[in-house]
């Protein structure tokens, strides 16, 4: 579910365990209090609870419109937001990028919602606040640190379709002083599902070949207090995945095969006062990507991340703080790819977010950001957001907000360093983006209701867009490009309870038109054509209903025709899709629960491609035994 900001909060055992801490402890100031004016989608642990075996893909796919291009079950999937391309949209663990250096971009397939307690999406550019990348959006991942809460934990295991096996294993504890979570994850599957071409002959079924995988993920998140007012952290995210890549209809199989390997460790440390904070964190990322088919062989790829950041925020008045800060990273890069020669490269960027409330109901914000990159300098790039609660009264409340940003994107090093092809001369990417919306919520307290409704429209700009392009003998990346995607987003969401029922519907629905606007003489495609993969339409409808021990919960999504080519003449039509769980809960004996769920999946049993001819799953499911305890 899209959560919403509480208004008002019934004590609990938990919120009365918080109350026993010294009131002389001083929360920290999150990141996105300096986010004013822009759209957030927040998806807790509550929405994730149907997907604690799946990945990102799945959890984004049922519960917003994002469109997510999905090469297949288990393969490359790849996010679009707002018309612009995965490069463009900056993936964050606790603070720091993990889009892969060489790809400039994460596989969101390879992501598991396990470990991950809540997943923040901003759409549109915020290149002050979260830095390179965050120019179509930003994805943000975290786990939220409960305390005094004890012991608690689930087991589960699932048994599905085409060989699909999974189960996760998540422990944590937690007292005034320390608290620990570890999360372990296993999931696999054949993918050896039946699938239709269309041919001469008409309609023909035959059976996928070479897509199964194998997927591990182990997360440990430790924090402890050192007395009052700081803390330390540290967390470790390690991830192997063993794949076979799913050829394409109608193509040769060549037996392609991929290992994708990361290793994500950082460590932190916090100290807070009245009026001041300061945090130090650094982190160290190993991702390797080794390639093989009957064809090319083997091709390897290994890069490490070393990332540190600094930052200060100063709350000098009840109604205003800044924060003040510094990131360096450092890549060194061993890619067949690149030649025998290892690639090292430095980035360092200063940033500066100010957060000011002149009345109540008005908030407004600054930031700032200075990038710095081999032999480039970005523009600098600030963000200016302001909101504003137009009508408050007991049952009913409307904001309006805005922001407009300035955002940039590094050239990957695939982009720079390939050999043959890579171009070391290439400009950073540069967006100018501009968004403002409304929010309407409706609160019935007598009858448990609360009704949230936005609409958002937005425009940018994306200069320097990188393109590849063929040569006599190879392709080389060019600046060429200029991209304009504008469009509109539009969400409601419905929370009821009636006695032992409970309700919540959501509905979301987004147009997006992105085009290019600039090129050169020499290009192959055309100005003002939709980009390709990039629907004109996207939209979701899902429910969560419970009644005493038994849940159901449905997910209906649309995606809109794709272009497959830059003259806008192919295309993929559009598609429904409809899922469900159904589940019942069994209290073994007080702190112990029991859960048996089936889920379905592509219930219409819909023929449909995500991308061009991958095919897809007809209708499956899958049976979960879970166990809870707290």
């Amino acid at each position: 579910m899209l959560t919403l900001p509480a208004l008002a909060q019934t004590p609990t055992a938990d919120t009365a365990r918080v109350q026993q801490l010294p009131t002389v402890r001083i929360p920290g100031v999150r990141p996105e209090r300096f986010a004013v004016g822009s759209r957030r989608l927040m998806l807790d642990s509550l929405a994730l609870t149907n997907y604690r075996t799946g990945t990102l893909t799945d959890a984004l796919s049922a519960r917003t419109a994002i469109y997510l291009k999905n090469y297949g079950p288990g393969q490359l999937a790849s996010i679009t937001l707002r018309g612009t391309s995965a490069r463009h949209t900056a993936v964050l663990w606790n603070g720091f990028n993990i889009n892969l250096p060489s790809l400039g971009e994460a596989d969101f397939s390879l992501l598991p919602v396990s470990g991950n307690a809540q997943i923040e999406i901003q759409p549109g550019p915020a290149g002050a606040t979260y830095g390179n990348g965050a120019v179509g959006g930003t994805v943000l991942l975290s786990s939220a640190t409960r305390w005094g809460a004890g012991w608690r934990g689930t087991a589960q295991a699932d048994y599905g379709s085409y060989g699909l096996g999974a189960g996760t294993v998540e422990a944590a504890f937690s007292n005034q002083k320390l608290a620990v979570r570890t999360s372990l994850l296993y999931r696999q599957a054949e993918n050896d599902f039946p699938y239709y071409t269309r041919e001469a002959q008409g309609l023909v079924r035959r059976r996928q070949e070479n897509a199964a995988f194998r997927q591990a993920s182990l997360t440990q998140d430790v924090t402890l207090r050192l007395g009052q007012r700081s803390e330390v952290s540290a967390a470790a995210w390690l991830t192997d995945a063993d794949r076979q890549i799913q050829p394409g209809i109608g193509t040769n199989n060549t037996r392609a095969q991929e290992r994708d390997q990361s290793r994500r460790l950082m460590a932190g440390y916090r100290y807070v006062t009245q009026a001041h904070e300061w945090a130090g964190r650094a982190a160290w990322f190993e991702d390797v990507l080794n390639y093989r088919d009957e064809v090319s062989g083997l091709s390897e790829s290994r890069v490490r991340t070393s990332q540190a950041q600094a930052e200060h925020t100063w709350t000098f008045a009840p109604n205003a703080s800044v924060r003040a800060g510094a990131e360096a990273q450092h890549f060194a890069a061993q890619v067949d790819g690149y030649g025998s020669q290892p690639r090292t490269e430095n980035r360092y960027s200063g940033f500066a977010l100010l957060r000011y409330d002149p009345r109540p109901r008005l908030r407004l914000s600054l930031n700032l950001r200075q990038a710095m990159l081999p032999g480039r300098r970005p523009p600098l790039t600030p963000t200016a957001g302001a909101e504003w609660i137009a009508l408050q009264t007991a049952q009913h409340a409307i904001q309006l907000k805005g922001n407009a940003s300035r955002s940039y994107r590094a050239p990957t090093l695939n982009e720079r360093y390939w050999r043959p092809g890579g171009n070391p001369g290439l400009l950073p990417e540069q967006g100018i983006g501009y968004e403002g919306g409304v929010t309407h919520t409706l609160t019935a307290t007598p009858a448990h209701l609360q009704l949230q409704t936005e609409l958002t429209a937005y425009r940018q700009l994306v200069d320097n867009w990188v393109q590849w392009t063929p040569g006599a003998s190879y392709w080389s990346p060019r600046n060429l490009r200029q991209v304009r995607a504008q469009g509109l987003e539009a969400s409601t969401q419905l929370t009821w309870k009636q006695g032992r029922y409970t309700a919540a519907a959501r509905a979301s629905y987004s147009f997006t038109q992105s085009e290019k606007t600039k090129g050169v003489a020499t290009d192959n495609d055309p100005v003002g054509r939709q980009l390709p993969f990039v629907p004109l339409h996207t939209g979701a409808f899902s429910t969560d209903h419970t009644w005493r021990s038994w849940q159901l919960s449905t997910a209906l999504t649309f995606t809109g025709y794709r272009y497959t080519d830059a003259s806008a003449t192919e295309f993929l039509p559009s598609y429904l899709l409809l899922n469900a769980t159904a589940g019942y809960t069994l209290t073994a004996r007080p702190g112990w629960r029991l859960q048996l769920l089936a889920q379905g999946y592509n219930l219409t049993n819909r023929l449909y491609q995500s991308y061009q001819n991958r095919a897809m799953p007809p209708r499956h499911g899958s049976l979960s035994l879970r166990l809870l305890w707290q």
